[in-house]
């Protein structure tokens, strides 16, 4: 439910008179704010529990006086700081978690964010029995690959974000090594989501691609790519090279899934470059922006589909809506 901050009190109340509640989906803006308990105030055992914009400040002490997480099983924390989240909650009340989604609040400090990575690394790896639905932004460098592999036997959707991610020309962002990345393949053989980063600056492309397709029942795939574009080369007339190198990679995909005889075909696959998000701001300063009034941009989205009925593709891109005032958006 969305929230204002002037009516929390009075939601605050109404969820901890509901000891039947077994779902809460908070969404809030921006930072956000968070519950304050009075004494004797217990929320009731919550199954699936979602935070979006939740300014996670209960201490270990407030977390065992008001929560209660025993009968947990699905945890969705967005745009929340997890960090703090982590060191005030006892991790053996998450063993039963299936669903695991973890984004930091964007403006958190960048060592409380490490400190976090750490924290889910340890919570995946030694505490949760078997998840099926893993989603993390963290700093996937300290990320320990054996703590995904210890869900093999359930783990069903993957997405692994680093926190660098693509909207800025300049900075890196840290991708998975490919041979990592196929063994990993070789050991979630139940995996049929994923979604990745693959900075081409950081490792062969084609072997990245190729280590992919090692998930055995992956059909459904969203992969984030900066974009081809430099803001100062020249651009040909009617070259599109995002666009090109978006169709070499679904056709390098299909291929290889077609080379190792796979019984799996791609059903849909997104190739998200630099950054593009259906509601957006797009790249600022002057470079960028003459670049988009000649219809030139940083962020695209490719999709690429098969239809379940006939069989038939269908590559296309998406628009997104801008949240600016200035420029548009090309037209697929």
């Amino acid at each position: 439910m969305p929230v204002l901050s002037t009516r929390l009190n009075s939601l605050k109340q109404l969820v901890v008179q509901s000891r039947q509640l077994k779902a809460l989906r908070y969404e809030d803006r921006g930072q956000g704010t968070c519950f304050k308990f009075s004494p004797g105030e217990r929320m009731p055992p919550i199954v699936d529990l979602m935070l979006r914009s939740y300014d996670w400040s209960h201490t270990a002490e407030d977390v065992q006086e008001h929560w209660d997480f025993s009968k947990i099983q699905s945890l969705e924390l967005i745009s929340v700081p997890i960090f703090n989240f982590l060191r005030s909650v006892p991790f053996r009340d998450f063993s039963a978690l299936h669903t695991l989604h973890a984004e930091d609040y964007s403006a958190h400090l960048s060592d409380e964010r490490e400190d976090a990575t750490i924290g889910l690394n340890l919570l995946v790896k030694d505490h949760i029995e078997a998840l099926e639905i893993l989603n993390m932004t963290c700093h996937t460098r300290l990320l320990q690959l054996e703590s995904i592999a210890a869900h093999r036997k359930s783990l069903q959707v993957l997405r692994l974000r680093d926190h660098v991610g693509f909207s800025e020309d300049d900075q890196k962002c840290p991708t998975l090594a490919p041979v990592d990345l196929a063994q990993l393949g070789q050991q979630l053989k139940f995996v049929h989501t994923l979604e990745l980063d693959l900075d081409t600056r950081l490792c062969d492309p084609t072997s990245f691609l190729r280590a992919i397709c090692v998930f055995p029942a992956v059909h459904t795939l969203t992969l984030h790519v900066q974009t081809i574009v430099h803001p100062l080369e020249q651009v040909s007339p009617g070259v599109d090279r995002d666009r090109e190198a978006a169709m070499q990679t679904f056709k390098l995909l299909v291929q290889e899934k077609e080379r190792l005889s796979s019984h799996t075909p791609w059903k849909h696959i997104v190739l998200n470059v630099g950054g593009w998000k259906r509601v957006m701001v797009r790249r600022l300063g002057d470079v960028w922006r003459r670049r988009n009034e000649m219809g030139i941009y940083a962020e695209r989205c490719f999709v690429y589909e098969r239809d379940a009925r006939d069989g038939n593709v269908a590559v296309r891109e998406e628009v997104c809506v801008e949240n600016t005032s200035r420029g548009g958006s090309p037209s697929p």
